[in-house]
């Protein structure tokens, strides 16, 4: 499964010209890194998970099952999300759940060294992956 998680996150930075994705598994109010691709070769991991309940746009995501893209200039970005952002090194970042088995397993993390909106059509070529991604796993 790491495998194919590991491609879908290739495949989604490729589709949305973005220079990495992440994704992470949903465990209770916990997210925890499981596949990365960088265009770089560094890594996302920064040594611990992330609690949902701290970053009100990722519990959005999740609980509403839509998308959230930002970036650091967005006036109103939140602090929180701001912060990762900043120390990832990456100025925009789109957000999409992970559903699998008709469930929410995770949320993927696509990130812009450039503070450059994710538009409509890369927004569809993440999903349409992440689909493909769901697809294969009933």
């Amino acid at each position: 499964m790491r495998d194919l998680l590991t491609s879908t996150a290739q495949e989604v930075a490729t589709a949305t010209n973005a220079d990495a994705c992440a994704i992470s598994r949903l465990v209770g109010d916990l997210l925890i890194l499981v596949a990365e691709a960088t265009s770089d070769g560094r890594t996302l991991q920064l040594g611990q998970g992330y609690l949902v309940s701290d970053y009100p746009e990722t519990r959005r995501v999740l609980e509403t099952r839509g998308a959230c893209a930002l970036t650091l200039e967005d006036v109103d970005v939140d602090a929180g999300e701001a912060a990762v952002l900043r120390e990832l090194g990456f100025a925009s970042l789109l957000m999409l759940p992970l559903e699998l088995d008709g469930g929410i397993w995770g949320l993927v993390e696509v990130y812009r060294t450039e503070p450059r909106e994710f538009t409509a059509d890369e927004q569809r070529a993440a999903r349409e992956r992440l689909g493909e991604l769901e697809a294969g796993q009933n």
